[in-house]
């Protein structure tokens, strides 16, 4: 955490650009969220920032025990891949601590990996940050309440991430972050990157302007094959269930067959015990 700690104040010391190349439409689109919607998504947005890189990068090389913790890990051949930069691992009387931090390159763009690598560090950083101060104050609250320090259980913090496609044009990961104590907590950040353009592609860019009828008919009839399965039991429309997605920026990622994954976390349109839902719209696109 000393090395994020001191690269974010690099960050922090350096101006960001008043014009932002992405717009951060989820967060408007999705402010009302049905009762059964207790997770919050966001996808972050950040403009080139080409010196605030260039520190990072001075940082690794500056930093001999930063540097030896560097791994490339190739994910998909020579083009445009993700690799694991740093993995940091901590444990202590609050937390137990294991991430690794992705980033991007080899994509021939980069302007692109630079905003994109800086936004991942950032997130991150955020990410392990809230994740300590809400394990220090769940220690706090148990202790207050008649617990004891020796019968405190750390809050086991994970970040890992998944490379879904990658290509000359187009590269599509998630970062997944979940907090374990009692029961798991996760959220996960989707990143569907156009390399040519730099922009954060949506639904409607991969899918076009019916993107909406096409995967909507798909989650339907998904949906209705499941629940023949009498351990599946997805929520009903009265019961803020599946009503067809909200608009284009509704999760989701690219798989390794070119098609789209779209994404609703645990609770959102079925139990909890059901998990994470998944539904590739097999319509390919690359």
């Amino acid at each position: 955490m000393k090395n994020l700690k001191k690269a974010k104040e690099v960050y922090s010391s350096i101006k960001i650009p008043e014009h932002l190349n992405y717009v951060v439409n989820k967060a408007i689109a999705n402010k009302e969220k049905p009762k059964h919607h207790i997770f919050r998504y966001f996808n972050y947005a950040m403009s080139t920032v080409t010196c605030t890189f260039i520190a990072f990068v001075l940082l690794i090389n500056t930093n001999s025990s930063l540097a030896s913790d560097i791994a490339e890990i190739p994910i998909i051949g020579d083009i445009a891949k993700i690799f694991t930069v740093k993995e940091i691992k901590e444990e202590d009387a609050t937390k137990l601590i294991n991430a690794k931090i992705p980033a991007l390159e080899n994509t021939g763009n980069t302007d692109l990996e630079k905003r994109i690598n800086y936004e991942i560090m950032l997130k991150i950083n955020e990410i392990l940050e809230e994740a300590e101060g809400r394990a220090a104050e769940y220690k706090k609250a148990v202790i207050e309440t008649g617990g004891t320090e020796e019968s405190y259980q750390p809050i086991n913090i994970q970040i890992d991430y998944k490379v879904g496609y990658s290509s000359d044009d187009v590269v599509s990961f998630v970062i997944l972050k979940s907090e374990t104590l009692a029961s798991a907590y996760t959220e996960r950040y989707f990143y569907n990157i156009d390399i040519k353009t730099g922009k954060n592609l949506n639904l409607r860019d991969v899918l076009g302007n019916d993107y909406k009828e096409i995967i909507d008919e798909t989650i339907y009839k998904e949906i209705t094959e499941r629940s023949k399965n009498p351990d599946n039991a997805y929520f009903t429309k009265e019961e803020n269930g599946f009503d067809g997605i909200e608009n284009e920026y509704q999760n989701f990622y690219i798989n390794e067959n070119g098609n789209v994954v779209i994404v609703f976390e645990k609770y959102e349109i079925a139990p909890g015990y059901m998990g994470t839902q998944e539904f590739e719209i097999d319509k390919q696109i690359f």
